[in-house]
């Protein structure tokens, strides 16, 4: 269901729940009360406001502790992407300072590889799945970087960054890999729905029909906000915020080749 909803920009996905919980938390009830002249008893419309109160408490509480955590997860997945474009950065530097033919073909091969992610990789993470050609690239860097023979202590010392470098770059790639699979767990989403279902059952039971329009259409507002954040952070890789892949495009442009890849 989520990934429907990352089909559409936040400002659409907002517009859809806001239709939605207006509709189903103070339009249909207010029909139906109209249509049927139904008046609720005093004691009952007492109860349900207490109860309403208390939901709205409970159901902001668990939004909010979803959205901090939905957000943090978003956060690490960005944290890895800038790792990866900085290490790109310093294995460049390796390759130059190595400077062999070897050496000036692996820097073409990183540029590849930093390329395919762009161009490739990135529109599969939404998936959880990763490009053949950036896979190939990676396995280039990897072994002919260990085959590396340093004749001086300066090449000595960029062989040496070279290695960790990689090691690093497959590191990051797999933990970025791991990254968009990372979801809410399930469980949470249902507490959420439980919480609105009475949230919204004892919003009808509000009385009069002016505290519904008002009281419960604020309340409506607000949850559908949250919402929406929730939403739009919980695609990782998905979505009108999906993680940028800007720091390995920076990384491209500090290497000195970018074609204006995606």
């Amino acid at each position: 269901m989520l990934a429907w909803f990352h089909n559409f920009n936040n400002l659409q996905i907002g517009a859809m729940l806001l239709f939605t919980g207006l509709s189903v938390t103070t339009v249909i009830p207010l029909l139906v009360r109209r249509r049927w002249n139904i008046t609720l008893d005093e004691n009952l419309a007492k109860g349900a406001e207490e109860s309403f109160k208390l939901f709205i408490s409970l159901s902001l509480l668990l939004l909010a502790f979803c959205m901090v955590r939905a957000q943090g997860d978003y956060r690490g997945a960005e944290d890895i992407v800038a790792r990866e474009g900085t290490v790109m950065l310093k294995m460049d530097r390796a390759y130059e300072s190595f400077a062999t033919e070897n050496t000036d073909a692996l820097r073409l091969v990183l540029r590849s590889y930093a390329d395919h992610l762009v161009k490739d990789e990135w529109a599969m993470l939404s998936q959880g799945e990763r490009a053949d050609t950036a896979t190939e690239d990676l396995r280039v860097l990897s072994t002919i970087s260990k085959q590396l023979e340093p004749q001086t202590a300066e090449q000595q010392v960029a062989r040496s960054e070279i290695i960790q470098s990689v090691n690093q770059l497959n590191d990051l790639r797999e933990a970025r890999i791991s990254a968009s699979y990372v979801k809410l767990p399930t469980f949470y989403w249902y507490a959420i729905c439980t919480a609105l279902f009475f949230l919204t059952l004892f919003g009808w039971l509000q009385s009069p029909l002016s505290k519904l329009l008002t009281y419960v259409g604020g309340v409506t507002c607000g949850v559908c906000l949250m919402l929406t954040v929730l939403i739009s952070t919980s695609g990782i890789f998905a979505g009108q915020h999906a993680v940028s892949a800007d720091p390995i495009r920076n990384a491209l442009v500090q290497m000195g080749t970018l074609d204006g890849g995606s």
